[in-house]
């Protein structure tokens, strides 16, 4: 319910954590059949490290990008009328605010999700399938990507163990 603008604009906030108030926060970005991936590892974070996560369905990264790009154009055509991106209101309006990393997983290319990277604050880390040639079962397969729940939990700790 209230997600209908965010599924067309590219990303809604699916789950928030259940540790509101946990000293360390993370937003997982989560992409197609990834997602469940990343609903396990949020769980997982939170239960095993308590580390807060909240978790944000990403129905387009290209959308995003293509709005980010709006609001850039329009910010250096309207220097004292600035717009937000899309995504840097959603991150924004996360609990927590920005301070904590942000790690994107998909079913596709890492470079899918870096399109938006210019436009996401703080620290950034995208994982997804790239490669080719490959055959083997799905689980197998996110595995060797690193993109089953274990690897993006352990990506989003590493994020948050990196000094600064």
């Amino acid at each position: 319910e209230g997600a209908g603008e965010g599924i067309l604009r590219g990303m809604y906030r699916l789950r928030a954590s259940a540790l509101p108030s946990a000293a360390a926060r993370v937003q997982l970005l989560g992409s197609g059949t990834i997602l469940r991936e990343v609903l396990a590892a949020a769980a997982a974070l939170e239960r095993e490290s308590g580390v807060a996560a909240d978790v944000w369905s990403v129905t387009s990264f290209t959308e995003l990008r293509r709005d980010a790009a709006r609001c850039a154009l329009w910010n250096g055509e309207h220097p004292g009328d600035p717009r937000r991106s899309w995504v840097e209101q959603c991150l924004a309006g996360a609990p927590g605010g920005t301070s904590g990393p942000v790690v994107a997983a998909t079913d596709y290319v890492r470079a899918l999700a870096d399109l938006i990277r210019e436009w996401v604050p703080g620290k950034y880390v995208t994982l997804g399938t790239d490669g080719f040639g490959r055959s083997d079962t799905r689980a197998a397969l996110r595995k060797i990507f690193r993109v089953d729940a274990p690897s993006v939990a352990q990506a989003a700790l590493a994020c948050l163990a990196r000094p600064g």
